[in-house]
């Protein structure tokens, strides 16, 4: 395959100001006061049609608008900021918007364990086979997603992050835990660090030697976002980085990279499907997930597309998700009920090595709640959400599916009521 030639520069991307009117500058200036704003030039030149930057998927998916912060949130923020305001009064007041942000959905702060009674702030641990970990130094992203519900990760004078830099720890707790087989790093993007700081945490599990460990996952956008991290034409440490995966595959794990795919249009360089290969050479799967996002992706024809061809590029489709309940996600939010629709639309046309994804699922307090259909009740005629967790705190209560009474408005789980439902049999 010949690539084509590419300025690899990962900088705070400027650039984009050539492309935009004085106006759009202006909202991009405030909303990323409140919300995260990062990119790359590999986004800026490659992945976006600045003719119709407006409408494009990738634009959208990096680049913050007024709307993606509630109308009095930016009024009162532009207000501060024509007002020359002191920036102290104007940080004042943005942290207090970002409080109201709900910046730890899904009471993300609630899964921080202790080892010997000491918290162990750069881990969570909610579902009882995987542990996450935040490695101090992959607390950032190549380009920041503009729906991403990490985003106080990236909110440095708020005491929002989850980091931790003690893999010792870690170990000894999975260890503690025998029922724990994952170690999922997350972030923020673990790829962003080197593969040589990559290694000292993988070494320190390798050598630890726990028993009941056997799969390592990295979640990641780099393959959207930075592919070059996998292309040793392009980047000197891309080597080392594939060796590392074989090496963590050759000591006996299971190595997942959880990619993030937002639109097939992120797949349209071949520099990704050449860094596909090279991640797959080294006996890594790779698994691909994102959530529908309404301006981005609310395309059932798109979905099947962006499945079918993870497959054929040797990927392997693993979750839709709902957008979380966090920073922009009444921009981007859609009803459960559309949500739904779109995916069995998608699903139904998608090919049969598609139907691996699990979907529409919601990351929610309990766990991730899958809805399985929209059934009438015979007895009633009335319709009914039937859902049920994948994923839960207390494992004992996954794949026991369960009613909700149907809202074609609701767009979270805890819009939705109870009920028991006595169905005749046939």
């Amino acid at each position: 395959m010949k690539l084509i030639s590419y300025n690899i520069k990962n900088f705070r991307s400027i650039e984009y100001m050539k492309y935009l009117p004085e106006p759009v500058k202006k909202e991009i200036e405030i909303v990323s006061r409140v919300l995260p704003f990062k990119t790359n030039n590999y986004v800026v030149d490659y992945l976006i049609d600045w003719e119709n930057y407006e409408t494009d998927p990738v634009y959208i998916l990096t680049f913050p608008n007024r709307h993606m912060l509630p109308k009095h949130h930016y009024e009162s923020v532009k207000d501060a900021i024509e007002k020359d305001l002191p920036e102290i009064e104007i940080t004042r007041l943005i942290n207090k918007i970002r409080f109201q942000l709900n910046p730890h959905p899904a009471q993300q702060a609630t899964n921080v364990p202790k080892l010997n009674g000491v918290d162990l702030p750069g881990v969570q641990h909610k579902y009882r086979d995987i542990a996450l970990f935040f490695p101090t130094q992959g607390q950032t992203c190549h380009a920041n997603c503009t729906f991403c519900f990490r985003w106080p990760q990236f909110v440095k004078d708020l005491d929002l992050q989850f980091s931790m830099k003690e893999i010792d720890q870690l170990c000894d707790y999975v260890k503690e835990h025998e029922y724990l087989h994952e170690i999922l790093f997350t972030g923020g993007d673990p790829m962003i660090m080197s593969p040589k700081t990559i290694s000292t945490y993988i070494d320190k599990i390798i050598n630890a030697k726990i028993s009941n460990l056997d799969t390592i996952r990295f979640g990641t956008k780099s393959l959207t976002y930075w592919p070059f991290t996998f292309l040793p034409e392009f980047n000197e440490e891309a080597q080392e980085m594939l060796d590392l995966f074989k090496r963590i595959v050759d000591n006996g794990f299971h190595l997942s990279i959880m990619a993030h795919f937002n639109h097939i249009n992120e797949m349209s360089n071949e520099v990704v499907e050449q860094a596909i290969k090279n991640v797959r050479s080294t006996g890594a799967q790779i698994r691909t997930q994102a959530p529908i996002l309404k301006h981005i992706n609310d395309d059932s024809e798109m979905w099947a597309r962006m499945w079918t061809r993870q497959v054929k590029l040797g990927m392997v489709p693993y979750y839709m998700f709902v957008e979380r309940e966090t920073g922009p996600f009444e921009y981007f939010q859609m009803p459960l009920s559309k949500v739904y629709e779109l995916y069995t639309n998608a699903i139904r046309i998608a090919g049969s090595m598609a139907k691996t994804v699990t979907a529409p699922v919601m990351s929610a307090a309990p766990g991730k709640v899958q809805i399985m259909g929209v059934v009438e009740n015979p007895i009633d005629q009335e319709n009914y959400f039937m859902l049920q967790f994948v994923r839960n705190r207390d494992h004992n209560k996954t794949f026991k599916p369960f009613f909700m009474h149907y809202d074609e408005n609701a767009t979270w789980f805890d819009q939705l009521e109870p009920v028991e439902l006595q169905l005749k049999s046939a």
